[in-house]
């Protein structure tokens, strides 16, 4: 299943606001301070582990005035066959619908209610519910690579070595003990590692093809070099943070998803590419494009280089006004003069001009004192 819609009352700057979700991508563009992050934490706050009080709560609202938390609701259909047998094991009449409301007004289980067709369905124990749900994971921050680490970090599974336990995760090896081994075996698998994670990370980062990943074990130390056709191999800190963060990025969001069913997460991305290039960004947006097909993502941006124009119905304008933070479904109408306007783009800045172009001449009066046919 899926999360197709969402309904916010009350959460941080939003007073209120509704809109759908695109089954692969959503993009929420704004500029800065408009709530596109208080959107992302909206939707992360409908999972019953995340604390839910009125401190959450829009200032301005009569929610607050009456002490109450927010009201998040969000909308599951897209419902695969197994989806269906499982929900009809907590509720008979899950089997016969397409789609149903999740909403949650409080800080208990209690406080969930079932919604179909503005009618609260009587379920009684809805606990068995979420472990059906689609899992949502909030990237706000990425741990970037190290230079090294130690065998004991990697085995004694510390958050701050998760990074490079996702590396070699990718590169195909679940056992970091194999590469230690002061064998063939172990220098082997270190190369074979390299090899793998160089072939994944030059499919989706084209700005340097020659690049190269190289894994090298001194003791109870791996080490993670990098090469290219400028760079002997050198050590992660003498690449770009833009990259840095790419690779990082890449290697925690495979390794979360890399064995898990289709829709088996939500992903929420808070300013992804911000330290990228607008070449790296469009190679992010690409890659993005790769993983949505097997799970959804939302994330948000203030770059439009960050958008993918094949698919504009994607893309949630975010502003906020005096009503607080609002949502325009239709950025892209009379040429994304909406989104335009919002964050400050003419025409000029190239953005809107596609890698192609047509020429077209218009039959017109000639100017007295102009070469041009047509002014337009």
């Amino acid at each position: 299943m899926i999360i197709s819609k969402i309904d916010v009352t009350a959460f941080k700057s939003i007073k209120k606001i509704s809109f759908p979700l695109d089954k692969n991508i959503t993009v929420l563009i704004g500029p800065n301070e408009s709530g596109k992050t208080n959107i992302l934490r909206s939707i992360y706050n409908i999972i019953p582990a995340e604390p839910f009080t009125n401190e959450k709560t829009c200032q301005y609202s009569d929610l607050y005035k009456e002490g109450k938390p927010p009201i998040i609701s969000v909308e599951l259909s897209n419902f695969s066959r197994e989806d269906k047998l499982q929900l009809a094991k907590i509720y008979d009449g899950f089997r016969n619908l397409d789609s149903f409301w999740l909403r949650r007004e409080g800080p208990e289980i209690s406080d969930y209610k079932i919604i179909v067709d503005d009618k609260i369905l009587s379920i009684g124990n809805i606990k068995p519910l979420f472990k059906l749900l689609p899992e949502i994971v909030y990237f706000d921050t990425i741990s970037i690579i190290n230079d090294r680490v130690s065998y004991d970090d990697l085995a004694g599974n510390h958050p701050e070595y998760k990074t490079e336990r996702n590396l070699l995760k990718i590169g195909g090896l679940s056992d970091p003990a194999i590469i230690f081994e002061d064998s063939t075996r172990g220098r082997r698998a270190a190369e074979e590692t390299g090899w793998e994670i160089t072939k994944r990370i030059r499919e989706v980062w084209t700005q340097e093809p020659s690049l190269e990943i190289k894994l090298r074990v001194n003791g109870n130390l791996m080490y993670i070099d990098f090469s290219d056709n400028t760079t002997v191999y050198d050590t992660p800190k003498s690449r770009s943070l833009g990259f840095l963060w790419y690779l990082s990025f890449y290697i925690n969001f495979i390794a979360t998803s890399i064995e898990s069913k289709s829709n088996s997460y939500l992903f929420l991305l808070d300013e992804p590419g911000l330290h990228l290039h607008p070449a790296g960004q469009k190679d992010l947006t690409q890659l993005l494009e790769q993983l949505a097909q097997k799970n959804q993502l939302i994330y948000t941006t203030h770059s439009p280089f960050m958008i993918d124009r094949n698919f504009p119905d994607r893309v949630r304008l975010v502003n906020k006004t005096n009503e607080g933070t609002s949502i325009d479904n239709e950025a892209y109408r009379e040429n994304w003069r909406p989104l335009r306007q919002s964050i400050g783009l003419t025409v000029g800045d190239l953005f809107f001009f596609n890698t192609k172009g047509l020429f077209v001449e218009f039959p017109g009066k000639q100017k007295k004192g102009s070469i041009f046919s047509h002014k337009n």
